[in-house]
């Protein structure tokens, strides 16, 4: 771990990194000892701002980005550092009007506020997105590739941002209890919608859509759509307010692997437990801590695959 130009290892007792498909950047957290009542341990200064870069065993970077908050005692001779990765800058507000493809839309803001790009997924359409303050960067880039019908991962690649499928990876095959100490499963109807009343920009009814097969398991739980964009479709975006039975789970490993991170998919063959099959990962937490690294993954049962 560096702080600046300062290697802080020696420092750090344990380290939580973690990320999530609801939150822009990847976040970092670690308490450092700083004293001067010791000589024994080396005192360093990590002012907010500080850029913090993590490492894997192997010298592979996995975390680059800025120390944003910090949190001393005086009884404790230990400072709380809480970090996100570069991600972070993606929360800027935007003024303008973009016109293209996802990828030259990404490009393009991202080139207005000197941020470099990597990989871009793209298929193709051509969509436009206005900002007339109300978006930030990572809005701007999340709003062309939902209206290109393409569900992504934006993420931070070092300094390079990257976009890529979701799912597009798999980061790992958990086979055996040996790795996996927990897991857990949760389905809900809480948040369901299974029909919508399409309206026109005046008010008026246009058509009703249905997910028929839960209206008969469920009941009717209703939403209206009112068609404001002109330039939507009001069918194709009144069809994303449709929501059926969500699953949802987690699962706990003790592993050496870095790549299990949110956007990668993760198999996992654990004999007689209902989770079985390849999923999506909708968020993590990576805990290191006296030579022992454990992850907690949050699994997307939508689109399983067996």
């Amino acid at each position: 771990m560096l702080a600046g130009e300062n290697d802080i290892n020696n420092l750090i007792s344990s380290v939580t990194w973690s990320g999530d498909k609801d939150q822009i950047a990847r976040k970092l957290a670690f308490s450092y000892l700083s004293t001067d009542q010791d000589a024994n341990i080396k005192s360093v200064d990590i002012p907010l701002g500080t850029r913090i870069m993590m490492y894997d065993d192997t010298g592979n970077l996995k975390f680059d980005g800025v120390a944003l908050a910090l949190e001393k005692e005086e009884s404790d001779i230990e400072i709380k550092l809480s970090c996100m990765d570069m991600a972070f800058y993606l929360k800027s507000e935007v003024y303008n009007t973009y016109k293209g493809s996802p990828a030259q839309i990404t490009a393009a803001v991202c080139g207005e506020f000197g941020i470099m790009t990597g990989g871009l997924a793209d298929n193709g359409k051509v969509v436009e997105v206005v900002s007339t303050g109300e978006k930030t960067i990572y809005q701007i880039i999340q709003t062309a590739y939902e209206d290109a019908g393409m569900d992504v991962h934006i993420y931070m690649d070092g300094l390079i941002l990257c976009v890529e499928e979701f799912g597009a990876q798999i980061a790992a095959v958990l086979t055996g209890d040996d790795t996996v100490i927990n897991a857990s499963y949760k389905s809900s109807i809480e948040n369901m919608i299974d029909q919508v009343l399409v309206l026109n920009d005046k008010g008026k009814y246009i058509k009703t859509l249905q997910n028929e097969e839960d209206i008969a398991a469920y009941g009717v739980v209703q939403k209206i759509y009112k068609k404001s964009d002109t330039k939507k479709d009001s069918e194709e975006e009144a069809k994303k307010l449709i929501q059926s039975v969500e699953n949802t789970g987690s699962i706990s490993i003790t592993t050496d692997n870095y790549e299990c991170i949110t956007g990668r998919k993760v198999m996992v063959m654990k004999a007689g437990s209902s989770i079985c099959g390849l999923f999506n990962i909708v968020s993590d937490s990576h805990s290191i801590a006296d030579g022992e690294h454990k992850v907690t993954l949050g699994l997307d049962f939508e689109g399983i695959q067996e």
